[in-house]
This record gives structure tokens, sequence and C-alpha cells, in this order.
């Protein structure tokens, strides 16, 4: 099993310059038609249907691109979750957080007229927007540091948000400014985190006289022949080739067959994860990422999407982060199935849909699966397609999770979270690191004491059964950690500065509970817990 996600983020021919037209999309379709297909695809096919059979969602459908071509397109399994209505390559699914490479395009359409700069801060650019706890973190945060996820917010999702366009403006600019806080100064370090590209989004449309949705529509998707893929439901509803979904909703947190009404549109969430789309036109922004399109996006803007901006500190130094884009720096399919090339990707999970995207530029290939399923995992179906279909380089070493126990010391000590998890304190016994949080005891969550080592510097915590990886990150006096970074909580070592704890309220549980409940909205690139030491 690959090292990288439930459904590894993922993400051909030349593009001219021109939107695909209307042919050129008939020529895609025909590739499943058919009932037949090029037995090459055999394996996939059945990989898929292995991977269908064994996971929660209803339905699936997978696109492949090679050298500019879909040569693979098709629907397995049903688009609704109570009768029989095939998935087909035309059937629309929720993307997910795969929909960050596309807000983090349009917001650099914006840099490129000169609106914009990637180095402005949001002061500069969203003037509303005022911190309640703390009115100079918009001076801090730049706008790349939006879509490299280097903001520092708490990650958040309102799932229950409205779904009127002006909501994005609205929420960002009031509850979210006068409740949501910072757990790093900006700038620091990469920590996945959804607001970041829900401001990304309102920062586009503050700049326009459009509503980000129809920016998406016009500027990004039409402009690449993506002309069935939208953001707002009422779109989708409209469309009517959509798929129902199967996983939990804000009425329902149970895993249920969830209907189309129960199906989140916040506005808010939107630019994070909630545009819907088919595999078929999902490859072709692979493409637009491995290619380029001036009718997009000025080719050296595209070309920093797809560079190496920040270490995410997951995987060695394999994994970094572009502009809204994972970027890799090899393919691993086993633990001695490592192959070195670029890899563009990306993939995303909402409350009940999943999202790979995942593309190989020095091959010409793509291939995206979205499915009907929270959390599904068809990386399987994503080994058996690169194996079958890509001619890869030979294998060489897989790059291993350092170990050197000589480093352990630099993580002990105490560390405070002042806005969440409170005071976490490190100690060392052996050859293992030991946590304990006073507030979490206090409210009644069970911390169980014994970390387990991914490597020296990672490190997967218990809290209520439930594994949180912890990486400790900085350079302190003497090579002393300065952070301890999980998605949801961040705390900082306290010698460094005084920070007050916070109170063991039934508020502060709440808080609690939210954070670690974690957000689904983009599966993190790498599966810690398949390498535990």
């Amino acid at each position: 099993m690959r090292p990288f996600p439930l459904a590894l983020f993922l993400l051909a021919a030349l593009v001219t310059g021109c939107p695909q037209d209307d042919d050129d999309f008939a020529d895609d379709d025909d590739a499943s038609d058919d009932d037949a297909w090029d037995p090459r695809f055999d394996a996939l096919a059945d990989a898929i249907e292995v991977d269908l059979h064994d996971n929660i969602a209803p339905g699936v459908s997978v696109a492949v691109l090679e050298g500019g071509e879909i040569t693979f397109a098709r629907g397995f399994g049903s688009a609704r979750n109570d009768e029989d209505v095939p998935v087909t390559p035309e059937t629309l699914f929720q993307v997910g957080s795969t929909t960050k490479m596309m807000t983090a395009t349009a917001m650099l359409q914006k840099v490129e007229d000169g609106d914009i700069a990637l180095g402005d801060t949001l002061e500069a650019t969203l003037p509303a927007l005022e911190f309640a706890f703390d009115g100079s973190w918009d001076d801090q945060v730049l706008l790349e540091h939006l879509i490299t996820h280097q903001g520092a917010f708490v990650d958040y999702t309102n799932w229950d948000g409205s779904a009127d366009d002006g909501d994005l403006a609205t929420h960002a600019t009031g509850f979210f400014a006068d409740n949501l806080y910072l757990m790093a100064p900006p700038g620091e370090f990469f920590n996945y985190s959804n607001p970041n590209f829900s401001l990304a989004g309102l920062v586009t449309e503050h700049h326009d006289t459009r509503a980000w949705p129809d920016i998406m529509v016009e500027d990004v998707w039409q402009p690449l022949g993506m002309d069935r893929t939208y953001i707002r439901k009422a779109e989708v509803l409209a469309d009517g080739d959509y798929a129902e979904g199967f996983g939990i909703s804000v009425f329902n947190p149970n895993p249920h067959a969830v209907p189309m009404d129960d199906i989140q549109d916040s506005a808010f969430v939107r630019p994070a994860g909630l545009a819907w789309s088919t595999p078929s036109q999902m490859v072709r922004f692979a493409e637009f990422l491995m290619d380029g399109d001036p009718a997009v996006l000025d080719d050296a803007l595209r070309q920093q999407m797809v560079a190496e901006h920040v270490n995410t500190h997951f995987y060695v130094d394999e994994i970094q982060y572009g502009y809204g884009v994972f970027v890799d720096r090899g393919v691993y399919i086993e633990p001695n199935d490592y192959h070195v090339m670029d890899v563009y990707e990306h993939g995303g999970n909402t409350l009940c849909f999943t999202s790979i995207l995942y593309a190989l530029p020095e091959r010409d290939f793509a291939i995206s699966i979205l499915s009907s399923g929270r959390g599904t995992d068809f990386s399987h179906s994503l080994d058996t397609a690169i194996t079958t279909l890509v001619d890869l380089p030979a294998p060489t070493a897989a790059p291993d999770f350092p170990w050197d126990p000589a480093g352990l010391d630099d993580h002990v000590g105490s560390y405070m979270d002042a806005y969440n998890v409170g005071e976490m304190i490190i100690t060392r016994q052996g050859d293992t690191l030991h946590i304990e949080m006073p507030l979490l005891d206090q409210l009644g969550y069970n911390v169980v004491s014994a970390m387990q080592p991914v490597s020296t510097d990672i490190w997967m915590a218990t809290i209520d059964g439930a594994g949180f990886d912890l990486t400790f990150l900085g350079d302190g006096p003497g090579g002393a950690s300065l952070y301890a970074r999980n998605r949801a909580f961040v705390a900082t070592r306290v010698d460094e500065r005084g920070i007050a704890p916070p109170e063991a309220t039934e508020a502060q549980r709440k808080r609690i509970d939210r954070a670690l409940a974690g957000s689904p909205l983009g599966p993190l690139p790498v599966r810690l817990e398949d390498h535990h030491r």
C-alpha cells in the first residue's frame, strides 16, 4: 500500500492556447460510449470494480488522459443510493479539495492582471477583514501564504453555511474574523487549513465585479473546455446528471445515504472544496497544469503553481506544495517500488464524496477518479493505472523516514496552545516520547501517554482512540523544537514566549471537540499510520 492518502491527492498533448471545442469533447466521450474498451484498460477496470466493492461509495467514475487524448472514460456502479441509475462518464461528482488548485489559478489570474501581488497582505487586499483576537494578524498574512497553506489559520469548515454568493464575504468578515485564530506566526510552516483557500477566493472576488462562482466558470473552466464543471449546487441540480453521496451530513453524523437536499453548498467553503465535475473535465485541468494554456494563465505563473514553494514535512522532503498543488518527487507504489519522477496531485474529501487527481508530466499522463462516498480508498486502482499504463523509470530505493534517537531530546519540554488544547508536556522515556495534555484530561478526554514514532520528528498521539500526527518543527536555542504541529492544533514551546492556557470550560470543550473532529476537505498526502516504526 502506498504511503499516500486514502485518495492520493492527486492529480498531454500540447495545448495550443485555445480552449477545446465541442468536437474535442465529443471525441473524449467516444472513449466510453462503446461497451468495449481497449484491453490494456482491463486491469484498471477490474481494480475499480474491486475498490468499489470494498468501499461505501455506490458509484465511481474514472478518466485517463494520455498524450493529450482521453483514452478511457467510464462510470461504474450507481449514481443513486436507492435505485440503479448507472454512473456514466458525464455524471457529476463533488471533487472536494481538488477545487483548491483551481481556486489558486483564479487568484493568480488577478496577479497576472496586476490587481494584486503575492507579497500583498490581507490588510491591503481585504481591508474589511479585521480579526477580533489580534488586529495585527491581517498585516502578517500574505496572499502567497494562503495558496501554500502557510496562513496558520485554525482549520474550520462551516458546512451549514448559506449558499448565497454574498456569504463568502459576509461570513469571512463576520463570524470567521470574530471567532477564529492563528495557530502560529504566518509563513512559519505548512499546515493544511481550508480557510486559506476560502480567503483566496474572497480576495479574487474582491478585485472583480462578479461573484466568485462566476469568475471560476468564465475565467478558469470555460477557457479549458470544462463546460460541465460547476460550483453552485443549483447549477448541478439544473444539469440533472449527478451522483448522490454516501457519508455524513450536518443533519446526521452517522454514515448514511445522503440525499441531494442534504449535500452542503456553503458559499464560504466553496473555494476550499465544493466544485462539481466529471473525471474527463478534471484531467483537462491536469493537462493545463502539465502543459499550460495562455488563455488561462501566463506560463511563468503556471510553472510557479507546480514549483516547490514549501516543504510539507510529511514524508522526508519528497512531498512539497506549490500553489494549490501537491508536488511530489516520486511515485511510490509499494515500499520497494519507488520511481523518481515529478508528480502533480491533489485529492479531496467532502462529507460524502472523494476525489483523486494525479498527473505525471514527464509521461503526459493524468488520471481522475471520483467516487460518491466519504473517505473512500481507490489507491489500488490508482496503483494499477500507473503500473499498467505508464512507462515508469526503473525503481530506486524509496526514501525512508529518518530516525536518530539523539534528536529526541530536542522535542522534550512544555508547549502551549492558548486557543485550543492548552498545555502539552513532552517527556522522554528511553527512545519513546510521552505526551501529557492536562486541559484535555480535565475535560474528560483519554490521552494515551506513549506516542508511536514515525520518524525522529513525527509521532502519533492517540486522543479518544483517534490518531493525531504530531510533527516537531522549528529550531530554537540549542536546536530545540519550537512547535508541535497538527492540522487540528499547534502548540508553541513555552520557553520562547509566555502564553496563558485556556480555561477548562464547557465552551472550551466544544471548541476542542470541533478541532479534534477535523475536516474531511482534503486528505493529507501521507498515510502516516502505515509507517510506525
